[in-house]
């Protein structure tokens, strides 16, 4: 009986061994009763092949020649037959299931020492592992977890990481505690990889660190870079933290569902802390979120908390980190600046905070907090030839002295008429076509008009690097201290006595600050060394201070009153449409008081057109217009516009209202002709003295859209002649005043966001001649001098660079360019800011070192973190 159980064991085997391999591989002694399979079992076999052998015979018909006896086939072993030869086997050798499949799968001994296997044996565990086989290893796996043999008594072990899983006896708390152990493995593999210097996750502030951190480094893209990093090192751990981080809905339809919390933005930031928790190095995104806090005044508090929990370094880090990327600005501002190949250019101002004391004591008390602030702004990309700053060459046109034979009529003809014409008339056309929609498509129209035929001098269009410099607590309105403060920005550029670059230097400023370094340099022309004497100075008005002095004179001179009667000014239409005054007319807020006043222009403006097109309603008539396909062409639009321009918005304009003798003048032609208007009843309560003699009532007339007042006497005394009859319309004359003069502020901006530093030069010397005779006087005296300097004392060259230093453009976008003096204003609203939330003066190393030169990344980061994580809208 062992013979044939051998015999039968071996048949299972499906290829073919040597009779010494199965003689070694079966010997055996008697098995155990517990693992020997029933004496029955080949019994029951030979049992089953008689009982088949006899039916065969049975089914066999009678008479029926069978010929020669046909061997009889064993029928096929059902799956727990198998088993038991199995199972039966093993026992013979005296192993356990597991002794079998422990030595099945061993490739090494206990000393380390590969095993030697046969062909068949090295064939069957390559099948199953390799999953060759029918089933394959996590087939068997899934088996073992999901058996009720292998429960173990308690849950201790589950999914442990503790204790090591080869020494963990039950096989679903071995699988669990294995899948989590080689998973943590891999993790840890995974971290390491991640915080490597070469990795891209390093930033040093150290002067020696493996990465120098840059301002390039932080910005929008610093959240996808960090998150390619974390995928291409991290891919693990990037995907079992984003099946946590995604919602049931999205992981089950598969589709991207919008979150306030996207789960790859999450991650990102999780696992970077992570990252940064281990290695202090690995903070290119904890940082760039400290940078962000601190560009918004966050409070120290925040900083602590931040640093404990990984989210972003200490407040000594960041504040170590701001310091040198200050010092790599100020590198970059002396490297450009002393370089005689390069041209650049300096824009001040004064910046100023109320310092109020929360502790006072003796020596502590309110005060101004005062200081100069300033950027230098490199023009290689305006296309300023460096020669334009030839110190020999700038002397030799002062000695020339033209301006003494400067007179009023050769200003005036500095005016280029045409020009002035050209831009009005377009800007009378843009009035129509951006209000009308009908005529929208002739927007570009109107913008290719103002960049080709009123074009004078453009910028190239380009982003323009801008350097905050290190601000200075000295006070520009105390001339020796204005001296000490240009002298810290110029070292701050290289230059310092006896050893700078001799080429001029541009200096641009308000109309103070411009004021005072023209002082300055009448003071310190003795000195014969140039640097000493500041004569390599160029002082240069900014164009935004013009343009803001200029709005509020026309304020000053349009506005009247806000119970005013007279339609003409200001205030009766900003009564009209619910505004109130300003509080101060001869300083008004900037943005509302410009909204409002081309506001009302528009309105007047339109109101000229509708006049011209004889209807009550312009929008109507365009739509009737387009209805019947009878919109007029831009050039014929063009033609109206000109006429409307000369007639409701020139000076000339002005005194033919005034002086309209009988209506018979060419311009009256083109003025329509109102009814008779009596002025509304004074109420004789409100009169507090005598009632003035009596006088003839004015007799007017009014009709669409402009007014005509009738003669009015006009005596001196009870002696004085009559005057001849006043015939022409004040009130329209003064409407002409103001639509002529908010053209010509409205010209301003857009040459300023244009770039086109020949139209502003162009409207500059219109103001010469608006603020002559207004209480902002002295900006008469800076625009004679900024004109005097630049037709008579500097050369072409030198010209074109004062005027394209007065503008900038941060984004390099079409449209995008600022007067500088304006962004220098931005950065001084974020100096001041952080200098009073601080208690410290503008002079101190703190802001000097850490604050000042870094302001336009403060700036830009803020808006770049926002968007680098989906909040630009």
């Amino acid at each position: 009986m062992l013979n044939k159980y051998r015999l039968s064991a071996v048949s299972e085997i499906p290829s073919p061994v040597k009779a010494s391999t199965t003689a070694q591989i079966y010997s055996f002694s008697p098995p155990s009763a517990a693992e020997s399979p029933a004496p029955s079992a080949s019994k029951t076999a030979r049992k089953r092949k008689r009982a088949a052998s006899d039916s065969n015979k049975e089914n066999t018909p009678l008479g029926t020649d069978q010929g020669p006896s046909k061997r009889a086939y064993t029928p096929r072993k059902s799956t727990q037959e198998k088993l038991e030869t199995v199972f039966g086997a093993i026992s013979s050798v005296s192993w356990s299931l597991s002794e079998f499949l422990y030595h099945t799968f061993r490739t090494k001994d206990q000393n380390g020492a590969k095993i030697h296997r046969s062909d068949q044996h090295a064939k069957y565990a390559q099948n199953f592992l390799q999953g060759a086989s029918t089933y394959s290893a996590a087939m068997v796996l899934d088996e073992w977890f999901r058996s009720p043999d292998g429960h173990p008594s308690d849950n201790d072990n589950m999914y442990t990481t503790a204790t090591p899983y080869v020494e963990i006896r039950p096989v679903r708390a071995a699988l669990t505690s294995f899948a989590a152990q080689i998973t943590q493995a891999k993790l840890l593999k995974e971290a390491k990889s991640a915080v490597k210097p070469e990795s891209g996750l390093h930033v040093s502030s150290r002067k020696r660190g493996e990465q120098k951190m840059q301002w390039a480094d932080i910005g929008a893209a610093t959240v996808s870079r960090v998150s390619e990093i974390i995928k291409k090192h991290q891919p693990l751990t990037w995907e079992l933290l984003m099946a946590i981080a995604t919602s049931d809905r999205q992981s089950r339809t598969g589709a991207e569902v919008e979150q306030r919390r996207p789960p790859d933005m999450v991650c990102t930031h999780v696992i970077s802390a992570l990252d940064f928790a281990r290695n202090n190095e690995a903070r290119l995104l904890p940082l760039a979120r400290g940078l962000l806090y601190f560009a918004f005044s966050a409070p120290a508090d925040l900083f602590a908390y931040g640093s404990r929990v990984g989210e972003m370094p200490a407040y000594s880090t960041i504040s170590r980190a701001l310091s040198d990327l200050s010092a790599h600005e100020a590198d970059l501002i002396r490297v450009h600046a002393s370089d005689p190949n390069t041209c650049g250019a300096v824009q001040i101002d004064n910046v100023q905070n109320y310092l109020l004391q929360r502790d006072m004591r003796i020596g502590r008390e309110n005060r101004m907090n005062v200081g100069i602030a300033g950027i230098y702004v490199e023009l290689d990309g305006a296309g300023v030839d460096p020669a334009a700053y030839d110190l020999d060459d700038k002397r030799k046109r002062l000695a020339e002295n033209l301006r003494a034979e400067l007179t009023p009529e050769k200003v005036l003809n500095l005016l280029d008429q045409d020009h002035i014409e050209c831009v009005g008339q377009t800007h009378w056309l843009g009035a129509l076509v951006n209000s009308v929609p009908q005529l929208a498509f002739m927007k570009r129209n109107v913008s290719h008009r103002f960049r080709t035929q009123c074009a004078r001098l453009r910028i190239p269009v380009h982003a323009t690097k801008v350097h905050p410099m290190a601000s200075s607590g000295k006070k520009e309105t105390i001339s020796t201290e204005l001296k000490d403060a240009l002298v810290d920005f110029l070292s701050q550029m290289g230059s310092k006595a006896r050893q700078y670059v001799r080429k001029l230097v541009l200096v641009g400023g308000d109309g103070m600050t411009y004021e005072k370094v023209i002082q300055l340099k009448c003071y310190m022309q003795f000195h014969g060394d140039p640097f000493e004497s500041f004569e390599l100075l160029e002082a240069a008005l900014s164009a935004w201070h013009a343009e803001w002095t200029d709005l509020s004179r026309n304020y000053e001179t349009h506005w009247d009153s806000i119970l005013s009667q007279d339609p003409s000014t200001l205030g009766h239409s900003a009564a009209q449409v619910g505004r109130s005054a300003p509080p101060n007319l001869q300083k008004v807020d900037y943005y509302p008081c410009a909204e409002f006043m081309y506001l009302v222009l528009d309105v007047r403006m339109l109101d000229c057109w509708r006049n011209h097109f004889e209807c009550s309603n312009l929008f109507k008539y365009f739509e009737n217009c387009a209805t019947a396909n009878k919109l007029p062409t831009f050039e014929e639009l063009e033609a109206i516009a000109l006429t409307l321009y000369r007639t409701f918005s020139t000076t000339r304009a002005h005194y033919r209202a005034l002086d309209n003798k009988g209506g018979t003048s060419e311009w009256a032609k083109n003025v329509p002709l109102g009814s008779l208007w009596t002025p509304p009843p004074k109420d004789e309560t409100s009169l507090f003295g005598p009632r003035p003699a009596s006088q003839p009532k004015p007799r007017t007339s009014k009709g669409k859209g402009n007014t005509h007042t009738a003669p009015k006497n006009d005596t001196k005394g009870n002696d004085a002649k009559e005057k001849p009859p006043f015939v022409g319309d004040r009130v329209l004359a003064n409407s002409i005043a103001f639509m002529r003069d908010a053209i010509i502020s409205r010209e301003m901006s857009y040459a300023i966001a244009e770039g086109d530093v020949g139209r502003v030069y162009e409207v500059m010397k219109v103001m010469l001649f608006t603020f002559a005779g207004s209480s902002h006087s002295k900006y008469t005296n800076y625009l004679l001098e900024t004109i005097c300097n630049l037709e008579y004392e500097s050369g072409p060259a030198l010209r074109d660079a004062i005027l394209k230093s007065m503008l900038v453009n941060l984004t390099g976008r079409e449209g995008s360019f600022s007067a500088a003096d304006f962004i220098q204003e931005f950065f001084n609203r974020l100096l001041e800011a952080i200098v009073e939330k601080k208690g410290v003066e503008y002079g101190a190393k703190f802001i000097r070192e850490v604050v000042s030169r870094n302001l336009h990344h403060f700036a830009r980061i803020k808006l770049d973190m926002r968007n680098g994580v989906g909040l630009e809208k």
